[in-house]
């Protein structure tokens, strides 16, 4: 392959038709990355309407079920102590209360308080509208999900 082949992304064997048509590797890359930025400034808008930080609006969302700190932090790919710090203040907001979990009293359950809840649903309602991808059917989004699935390489 020349270098300039190699700089342009170009492909050869049987993908190189493909790049040829529009579909190379470098071009799906490049649309993903800007798909992303778009949801990404479309979620921070949503969530700054509400006066939250991201990290708040994660909690939110995560939270539909109470889950321990340890849980939390597990799906928020964080520190306990960074949800602690997190729930510390949404605490002193009202939106959540620490109570025993029933599955082990040592630990605490983190619970949406009413206030809480109506926030998430909130939250939920503006993250639905106006999305980058409101434009697609619902057949066409099932359709993105399937293919960035298999992408993945993560079964259905």
């Amino acid at each position: 392959m020349s270098s300039s082949r190699a700089v342009l992304g170009a492909q050869t064997g049987p993908g190189a038709p493909a790049a040829q048509a529009g579909c190379g590797i470098r071009e799906i890359r490049g649309l993903v990355t800007e798909l992303t930025r778009r949801m990404d400034a479309h979620r921070r808008s949503r969530i700054a309407e509400l006066d939250l930080t991201p990290t708040q609006a994660k909690a939110l969302e995560e939270l539909g079920e109470p889950r321990t700190a340890r849980e939390l932090a597990a799906v928020m790919c964080c520190e306990p102590p960074n949800v602690t710090y997190v729930i510390d203040k949404m605490e002193k907001q009202g939106l959540v209360l620490r109570r025993p979990d029933p599955r082990d009293r040592r630990a605490k359950q983190l619970v949406l308080t009413d206030a809480g809840r109506e926030l998430r649903l909130d939250l939920l309602e503006r993250m639905g509208q106006d999305s980058p991808l409101d434009h697609l059917t619902h057949e066409a989004r099932r359709e993105l999900r399937t293919h960035l699935l298999r992408a993945l390489d993560r079964a259905e």
